[in-house]
């Protein structure tokens, strides 16, 4: 067996990140009576997704910390219509992310596949999301023992693809960098990053998008099922 250890990225990997997540902000929307500045749901959703992903990307590149993402993207999805403050911002983030991390979609197959694969490697999470939620998500989806750890970028100080947090990773698993592969959805910062650290890459992409900057992933999935193919 070639490799000992596999390191997962959670959100959109094992956890249906996406879908929880517009499912807590159609909820905001509605609480928060957010119908009086957009004409539906989606508008506001549609707004919310750009400024959400753009300030994702600046902290993933640790352009900015995570406290400016938390206060920001609310404020800027509002700003057009009403102003916030900080306080009030960080408060509907909060409430935010409670309520996401409370929702229990996972990805299709992910159980079965850590069933599968639980007693043949060591499996840990190694991912960007926050303390705060991460460890309620992953208990709340019923997937906390499968993994031997949680490995966060808030604990490590940098974001993947940052070669400090696979390093970091590699020495919490006490295995080498040829021991291991890093499952992932995001091209990014798992992929990228897991190659720049001299780890073997697996793709999740199941939306079926070009590789078109040519990273050439060691291998690339559509469902995770095929893991069995390859592990």
């Amino acid at each position: 067996m070639k490799y000992t250890t596999l390191f997962f990225d959670l959100d959109d990997t094992i956890l249906d990140t996406v879908q929880n997540s517009k499912d807590a902000l159609q909820e905001l929307y509605t609480d928060y009576k957010f119908d009086n500045y957009f004409s539906d749901f989606n508008s506001f959703y549609s707004k919310y997704q750009t400024i959400n992903l753009h300030l994702w990307d600046l902290y993933e590149q640790n352009q900015i910390e995570k406290d400016r993402l938390m206060s920001e993207r609310f404020a800027k999805t509002l700003e057009e219509y009403k102003s916030i403050n900080k306080d009030e911002s960080l408060e509907i983030n909060y409430d935010f992310m409670g309520r996401v991390s409370n929702r229990k979609n996972i990805i299709n197959g992910a159980i079965e596949i850590l069933d599968y694969l639980q007693p043949k490697y060591k499996m840990y999470v190694v991912s960007n999301g926050f303390t705060e939620v991460q460890d309620k998500k992953i208990c709340n989806a019923g997937v906390g023992n499968y993994f031997k750890k949680v490995i966060l970028s808030d604990h490590v100080g940098k974001n993947k693809p940052h070669p400090i947090i696979f390093n970091y990773a590699l020495q919490e698993a006490g295995v080498s960098s040829s021991d291991c592969i890093m499952i992932g959805d995001n091209i990014k910062t798992d992929i990228i990053g897991a190659k720049n650290s001299g780890i073997d890459q697996v793709w999740f992409n199941p939306k079926g998008l070009k590789d078109n900057d040519n990273i050439s992933p060691n291998y690339t999935i559509e469902s995770l099922d095929q893991l069995r193919d390859i592990l």
